[in-house]
């Protein structure tokens, strides 16, 4: 009797090790395996187990293992399913989205002070005759209501929040919800499609699901992006008088350098002007020299009063 108490004693002990591996209350093939093992370690010596049943329980425990290595595989494909898509995701990094949603965000720049908060769109199903829009923090608290009377159906309608609480007070920065309740003219509520858009600045995977960080401090899932596009890029500030009449000293001065360049080319000018009246000199008192030869006296002639005294 004792060898039997301390069999099933033994037997309780390695299955609660058994089970104390496992994750969760649920068997695996290990337990199933020291079952199988266990029943046939103490069966009836005189009423002997089943071939039958033993093929049975033999199917199983491969049906089993089988199922058992499938559901990992697949965990793991999906673990790196998700990985991909975050490495996709990344890819939105500052770009505008659209995403199907009510959450909105409000942010101010400590440098600037530019209150920077995210747009709401929404459209109804219905026209809708009486109806609010409320605008609410994380507490739950309503910050800001507005009036959506005369709504009509199938039209995009954008809500651009101006930060300001219902006293007119600017509200904290922080992650907002944006609720509609609207009623057609048979007292009925309408839905109403809502869309959120903001620039992406992050990426961030909770429990296998991708979601995207916005420039507001919201979280928005992936799946629910219907657009992507690139933000508008602010223009460039004009030019100040200051630098129109830094441009304009600029320009009178390259003038007066082209001026200056175009005077500099006149004394050359003049230069061979004046080369050009002492060569004409030269000739004209070469041409003198040689004509002042013939005009020269008959009497004054050497040759002439020699040829007189010999004579």
């Amino acid at each position: 009797m004792s060898s039997i108490t301390s069999a099933l004693t033994q037997t309780n002990n390695e299955f609660n090790q058994a089970m104390s591996k496992q994750k969760g209350s649920t068997l695996d093939k290990d337990s199933f395996m020291l079952l199988l093992v266990t029943q046939f370690k103490y069966q009836d010596p005189l009423n002997p187990m089943d071939d039958k049943e033993f093929i049975s329980q033999m199917a199983q425990f491969s049906s089993l293992e089988q199922m058992m290595n499938m559901n990992e595989s697949m965990e793991k494909q999906t673990e790196a399913i998700n990985n991909q898509q975050m490495v996709n995701a990344t890819s939105y990094i500052g770009k505008l989205v659209s995403v199907t949603g009510n959450t909105i965000g409000k942010t101010t720049d400590g440098a600037t002070n530019e209150v920077s908060i995210s747009t709401f769109r929404y459209a109804f199903g219905d026209n809708v005759i009486k109806g609010t829009l409320s605008i609410r923090d994380g507490s739950g608290n309503t910050v800001y209501t507005e009036d959506l009377a005369g709504k009509q159906a199938g039209t995009t309608f954008e809500f651009n929040w101006n930060g300001l609480n219902g006293a007119g007070q600017a509200a904290p920065d922080g992650v907002y919800t944006v609720s509609l309740s609207a009623f057609n003219s048979s007292g009925e509520a309408v839905l109403a499609d809502q869309v959120v858009d903001a620039t992406v600045t992050g990426v961030v995977n909770q429990n296998g699901t991708v979601y995207l960080g916005m420039d507001g401090g919201q979280l928005m899932s992936l799946a629910n992006v219907r657009q992507v596009t690139t933000p508008k890029v602010k223009q460039a500030a004009t030019d100040t008088p200051a630098d129109d009449e830094g441009k304009d000293s600029d320009d009178s001065a390259a003038d007066e350098a082209g001026d200056s360049g175009n005077v500099d080319e006149t004394p050359d000018s003049s230069g061979s002007a004046d080369n050009s009246g002492a060569t004409d000199g030269e000739n004209n008192s070469g041409t003198e020299n040689a004509d002042n030869t013939p005009g020269m006296p008959e009497e004054e002639n050497p040759a002439q009063v020699e040829n007189d005294y010999t004579a």
